[in-house]
């Protein structure tokens, strides 16, 4: 999902527009940012009230189908519904279920086997006793009928809006991550998808009602009223149920998926928009053919996919159905990143969707990554890096598994979405491209996984097996971990026939990271390329060359979340040894060349007490002070300092004399 606080007024002033061959990656992403800071006030605006987990008694029952049916009436700002709810028992002795729902809206009644029955509406949650007491994999079903304004709470889940001169209705709903039981009694767990949906929504007859899955039909009541009758057959997650209602005007276009069969794509838009909403809509097609290229078959291809313009300030990935916001829509491509946002979704979220909040990386990263993938098939690969290279604009140090899931300023912070896709980034690089593409590919279509709900251990035991590789480390250090590798870096080449340089890398982070680092030496006759494996505290890396190098790179495609410093080095400096000393110390100075060195002692008061100069060959060499001065007078114990020059360079270093 993507979010945007008063669209039109953060954009103001934007003269630049991005088409879809920019070489403007800064524009989008700028735009990318005020989303994302946006959607992270909205939620936390949205949803202060709207927390919860499964209750214990919820994870005994398991939902298999839902069925809406519902009249609206905009005038009077009034819903009266009734929801049937089909589950199966999970173990043995459940005496009744217990369903969320928000007790803005009234329930009027529970029927059970076309028997009225108790039940009891507190604390958000309806309490509903079954006829008899069921054990596992039998089955009920119960019918609340309800009725109210879903917006009393001001919990913007459930909308009566407006949009155009002429103040023509738009209702919409968005119910991520818990807003469901705002407008319609569920099981609110994103674990338990129903096997399907029927959707059935009564309004005036200028109204035309968007939802999920297949239209089936639309009927004309004897008040007036047209049903518009919606299915979903495919599992699908309570969040992921929508509205979205105008007097849309609807424009389609195929994805041929074969020589002899093709998909629906169709589009609800404002009348006022619809010759903008035709251009910037028409790339979505190609879209869908590219992400099936990279990771497999559109999941919903049985129904259709389509895009509802709302008046919300982004988009969001309503399953089969995303929710795209009015302001997005300029005619000239502007905001095709969240096009392919949420167009990703449908894979990741909608399909695989994850099994806890806590683990909402796994929709939000998948889908920011999913707009670098499509850039770079657009753009090529120059602009894939500098795409994925300015989502490092904070620090980015917390963990991407999010341990308190009712947190919403941490569900959908610019962690979750810009770590999350630049760790996806990062597991390219360590994989490569090919075992990476068919990692992806393998985890969106895996058997235990498709249509169902998934923990980061289920990507990591497929990229495992795809690789062959034990990746724990990655995951562990990047999804649950916090910080980043801060490398420190000297390096220094010395003359031995050929040439040889030294990489001398330094983390000096808390805790230590495992990655690969690509490094690249170059000259004006030579660009060399090397990987290593960076995983201690100090390592020293050495690379053999016909010629001298004068550059030496770190990552320089930045594959790496990290900070670097990097300097050249043209001697080095040991510790004495041993340190404290007596009667005498060593110091080792590596030269990479010849020429003159001077070696000084001082005393703590800054008094120079020894000084010698002596040429030098290049490679390691070795002074020796016997704890005297130049005149060969013994000096007391205490703390000095020993200082080599070369040159206009120097190194200071201290040591003590313990008699």
């Amino acid at each position: 999902m993507t979010g945007l606080k008063s669209m039109f007024n953060l954009v103001t002033g934007f003269l630049l527009i991005l088409v879809i061959t920019s070489s403007l990656p800064a524009q989008p992403f700028k735009l990318r940012q005020e989303l994302r800071e946006s959607e992270q006030s909205d939620f936390v605006y949205k949803n202060h009230v709207l927390k919860k987990a499964p209750t214990p008694n919820q994870r005994l029952f398991d939902i298999t189908s839902y069925q809406l049916n519902l009249d609206l009436y905009p005038d009077q700002f009034l819903l009266e519904g009734a929801v049937t709810i089909d589950g199966k028992c999970l173990g043995n002795g459940l005496d009744h279920i217990e369903i969320d729902f928000y007790q803005v809206l009234t329930v009027d009644s529970i029927l059970q086997e076309g028997l009225t029955i108790p039940f009891d509406h507190q604390n958000n949650l309806i309490s509903i006793p079954l006829h008899n007491i069921i054990n596992n994999d039998e089955s009920f079903s119960v019918t609340i009928y309800y009725h109210g304004n879903p917006q009393e709470g001001i919990y913007q889940s459930f909308v009566w809006g407006n949009h155009s001169s002429l103040n023509t209705p738009i209702i919409w709903t968005l119910s991520e991550p818990y807003g469901s039981p705002v407008w319609w009694p569920c099981k609110d767990d994103p674990n338990d998808k129903a096997d399907s949906v029927f959707i059935n929504v009564s309004v005036p007859p200028d109204l035309i009602v968007a939802s999920n899955g297949i239209l089936k039909g639309v009927s004309t009541r004897q008040d007036g009223l047209r049903t518009y009758h919606w299915k979903t057959g495919y599992p699908i997650s309570t969040y992921l149920v929508s509205l979205a209602i105008s007097n849309y005007a609807q424009f389609s276009d195929w994805y041929i998926y074969s020589p002899s069969d093709s998909m629906e794509v169709t589009y609800f838009v404002y009348p006022e928009l619809l010759n903008a909403a035709i251009e910037d809509l028409s790339i979505t097609v190609e879209m869908i053919e590219f992400f099936a290229s990279v990771f497999g078959e559109y999941p919903f291809i049985n129904e259709k996919y389509g895009m509802a313009i709302f008046p919300w300030s982004g988009g969001m990935e309503h399953q089969t159905i995303t929710s795209y916001g009015s302001g997005l829509i300029w005619g000239n491509h502007r905001y095709d990143f969240i096009n392919a946002h949420e167009l990703a979704h449908q894979w990741f979220g909608d399909c695989i969707t994850m099994r806890h909040w806590s683990q909402i990386w796994l929709n939000e990263g998948f889908a920011s990554y999913a707009e670098a993938l499509w850039f770079e098939h657009v753009n090529g690969k120059a602009y894939y890096h500098t795409y994925v290279n300015q989502w490092d604009q904070i620090p980015l140090n917390a963990p991407l598994f999010v341990k308190d899931s009712l947190n919403e300023s941490a569900l959908f912070s610019r962690t979750v979405y810009d770590k999350g896709a630049l760790v996806l980034h990062m597991l390219r690089g360590v994989l490569g491209d090919t075992l990476f593409f068919k990692s992806l590919k393998a985890y969106a279509s895996d058997p235990h996984l498709a249509y169902k709900s998934a923990v980061t251990e289920d990507f990591q035991r497929v990229c495992e097996s795809v690789s062959g590789s034990n990746l724990e480390y990655f995951f562990q250090q990047w999804v649950y971990g916090s910080g980043r590798p801060n490398y420190k870096a000297i390096w220094w080449t010395t003359e031995k026939g050929s040439w040889e340089t030294t990489l001398e890398i330094t983390q000096i982070n808390t805790g230590l990271f495992k990655m690969p680092l690509q490094i690249v030496l170059s000259g004006p006759s030579i660009e060399t390329s090397y990987t290593v494996w960076d995983s201690m505290f100090t390592q020293r890396f050495q690379f053999v060359t016909d010629e001298k190098p004068d550059k030496l790179e770190i990552d320089p495609d930045n594959w790496v979340l990290k900070t670097l410093m990097i300097e050249s080095q043209e001697f080095s400096v040991s510790q004495n040894y041993p340190n404290p000393f007596y009667p005498e110390t060593h110091i080792d100075v590596l030269l990479l060349e010849d020429g003159k060195v001077i070696f000084e002692i001082f005393n703590t008061l800054g008094e120079k007490v020894y000084e010698e100069t002596a040429y030098l060959s290049s490679g390691h060499n070795t002074f020796i002070w016997r704890g005297e001065t130049n005149q060969k007078t013994k000096i007391s114990s205490g703390i000095y300092f020993y200082r080599i020059r070369v040159g206009s360079k120097s190194i200071t270093k201290k040591m003590i004399l313990l008699k």
